[in-house]
């Protein structure tokens, strides 16, 4: 293989138990890790389910590091030198900081392709109050989130507006617990067919997620919602931001839900005024970003008051 030939990396991370394993075991089994010459598996953490290496396809190659301390960019070099692999999958220690992981330098032909943080439905709940910090850099650092074990009982609304206001570009999954996709489409509390969808301010958080998740379908559409100004510095005077800062999946985690809205004159308009705006939502797709936007044309726009409640909640 050229040497400067890119090989694509696929990082797995979640807990003990989480389901990385089963997936992992699942992706192998795909054609495009069958027809790698040279797959590598580094497996960082031992699991209640393992790898059988005489099991795995012969194009793959398992390396097991006993201790996080030991994956090293010395040992990626190596792994490099003597397998020249034209694919990595890494199981990612669960206990080792990710943000120290990526920072480790690797092979400069590995190419970060994809994150995929793996979560057990059935205890995030519990991980995000006692071991908050770990399990949110899972998931702030992920393209995709995948929460395994779901049931009729998960709020997966509230799961997904969790990962969204870390991370509003991960892709969200449910996956029940016979491993099979879940829709993840859910009942809104608002007619996203009226001719202006009006937003309640108890519905902001679950409207916020579900205008950046399905932004098409809110294309040409016009609605109608209540929120805080920020003027950021250099901001043309025609724009603002609106939003709400909302409360996430624990107490302490608050992000601010921010809209980008154009009016068609200069508008006179302080930080951390209130306002109701009406706009029509156009997509637009900045070069560079891998999917579009929803930018919000104002028609209409009034001073509010702030709702008695300022915090928004995903439940």
């Amino acid at each position: 293989m050229d040497s400067m030939e890119t090989t694509p990396v696929f990082v797995f991370t979640g807990f003990m138990e989480s389901g990385k394993t089963t997936m992992i075991k699942r992706w192998l089994t795909q054609d495009f890790f069958r027809e790698q010459d040279r797959t590598v598996l580094i497996v960082c953490e031992d699991g209640f389910t393992e790898f059988e290496e005489d099991k795995l396809d012969p194009n793959t190659t398992l390396v097991t590091v006993e201790k996080k301390d030991d994956f090293t960019s010395r040992l990626l070099d190596e792994i490099e030198k003597k397998y020249s692999p034209t694919a990595i999958i890494i199981e990612h220690n669960c206990m080792a900081r990710l943000d120290q992981t990526l920072d480790i330098a690797w092979p400069e032909n590995w190419d970060l392709v994809e994150i995929s943080a793996m979560i057990d439905a059935q205890t995030f709940e519990s991980q995000m109050k006692n071991m908050r910090p770990i399990m949110m850099e899972q998931f702030s650092y992920a393209s995709v989130v995948v929460f395994n074990r779901c049931d009729e009982n998960t709020n997966r609304l509230l799961y997904r507006s969790a990962v969204k206001a870390v991370n509003p570009q991960a892709s969200v999954m449910f996956m029940d617990k016979n491993g099979q996709m879940i829709d993840s489409a859910d009942l809104l509390p608002f007619d996203i067919n009226a001719d202006v969808i009006e937003i309640e301010d108890v519905d902001y958080g679950l409207w916020f997620v579900d205008v950046f998740e399905n932004c098409t379908r809110y294309e040409n559409k016009t609605v109608k919602f209540k929120g805080r100004v920020e003027r950021p510095k250099g901001y043309p005077a025609n724009s603002f931001l609106a939003g709400r800062d909302a409360m996430t999946c624990c107490a302490d985690d608050v992000a601010y839900l921010k809209l980008l809205c154009v009016c068609q004159n200069a508008v006179s308009l302080k930080k951390n005024d209130w306002v109701t705006v009406t706009a029509n939502i156009k997509l637009h797709q900045p070069e560079g970003d891998d999917a579009p936007s929803p930018v919000f044309y104002v028609t209409e726009i009034s001073k509010a008051r702030k709702p008695e409640t300022e915090l928004v909640y995903f439940s």
